[in-house]
């Protein structure tokens, strides 16, 4: 080792002794060091169908018309007996989870007859008119469809369809030509109860029958859709239904890539990328830069494995963690993503006691004369 260098380097490390601990980490009011880091939402539990949830066919049916309004068919989903219910009548079956499942009804209008099935099995039968209190105050009529989920967790229904015998299909639904996610208050006929848009259901890519499609039915929805002209004959109606166990899986944990390192106040891009073991779309991005700033949510829906970009800028310098979690179209949070960087780029000792030597122009000449500042 020549003698030059080091006598650099033990002048340095006398300077550093001397200095001590209280000068280098605020050099220019800039606090180094890993920042505190922020909790980010726990991951939630997956809920078994809790709940009871409806399906409903009126045989008369207006906005506002409250107990003017007549029903006819108006099955139960019961999550605490585990059964569906024909109300008033004491008839049930057990209930069919994970798996969707027929509901159909033969409607007879002449004959003032209907008779329902649930998953291929056999559940009442009774006049059309007769209402589910059995007041026989109905008519020869099919005047709606509802799905009612009454405050539930969410059912979905698919591939819903009205036959009249000898004719063929009159009308039917697969949800598929709308917007994922979107209100079905307005479209294809549908609405929320008395037309209120508060009721509505939404469209999901959650379950479904035929792809992509189905409705989901939760919470206030309350879905109607009217039907006219069918007063005479009989008729198959069909709607499947799929009541979930549990809500599934939640994302993985997202993968971050981007600049391991950069400099204060300069934004640097990142980008995130999360699957989700059931398909389901990826609703938010939940970021937590590790500055002490407020969590970032980047909202979607994104596809799942869908790369996003965000990007944010450190005031100060130090050691950061990026930390990320993903929430699914069901509400399900998965675990936290990381990805460790540096602002600034490290210095190397020599160059930060330049930077003192700036802020002390007429100190340590010896050290001035070694390091020729």
């Amino acid at each position: 080792m020549k003698s030059g260098n080091f006598g650099k380097i033990l002048v340095i490390g006398l300077m550093i002794l001397f200095l001590g601990a209280s000068v280098i980490p605020s050099i220019g009011g800039e606090k180094v060091g890993k920042s505190p880091t922020i909790s980010l939402t726990s991951n939630q539990p997956q809920p078994l169908f809790e709940g009871q949830s409806y399906f409903i066919l009126l045989n008369d049916y207006t906005d506002g018309g409250g107990q003017n309004n007549h029903w006819s068919v108006q099955m139960r989903f019961d999550s605490a007996l585990n059964v569906v219910v024909y109300e008033y009548d004491n008839v049930e079956l057990p209930l069919i989870y994970d798996e969707w499942t027929e509901i159909k009804v033969l409607i007879d209008l002449d004959g003032d007859w209907h008779e329902v099935f649930y998953g291929g099995d056999f559940l009442y039968e009774k006049e059309w008119t007769a209402g589910p209190n059995n007041d026989l105050q109905g008519i020869r009529n099919i005047g709606a469809v509802d799905l009612f989920a009454n405050g539930a967790t969410p059912v979905y229904y698919d591939d819903l369809s009205l036959e009249k015998v000898g004719v063929g299909i009159v009308w039917s639904e697969d949800f598929d030509s709308y917007a994922d996610g979107s209100a079905m208050h307005g479209q294809g006929g549908w609405k929320g109860w008395d037309n209120d848009p508060a009721w509505t259901g939404y469209v999901s890519s959650q379950e479904y029958l035929s792809e992509p499609h189905s409705v989901e039915v939760s919470a206030d929805c309350d879905l109607v859709h009217e039907y006219t002209g069918y007063t005479s004959g009989q008729y198959i109606y069909i709607a499947w239904v799929y009541i979930p166990s549990e809500m599934g899986d939640p994302p993985t944990a997202p993968a971050i890539s981007g600049p391991a390192q950069g400099k204060p106040k300069v934004d640097l891009e990142y980008i995130f990328v999360a699957t989700d073991p059931d398909g389901d779309n990826i609703a938010q991005y939940i970021i937590n830069w590790g500055d002490g700033s407020a969590e970032e949510i980047i909202t979607g829906p994104f596809a799942s494995g869908e790369e996003v970009n965000a990007t944010h800028a450190w005031e100060t310098k130090g050691d950061y963690t990026i930390k990320a979690k993903a929430k699914d179209a069901t509400g399900l949070v998965g675990p936290e993503g990381t990805l460790d960087i540096k602002i600034p780029r490290t210095r190397s000792v020599e160059t930060l006691l330049q930077r003192i030597l700036e802020m002390f122009p007429n100190a340590f000449p010896v050290l001035r004369m070694l390091l020729r500042v």
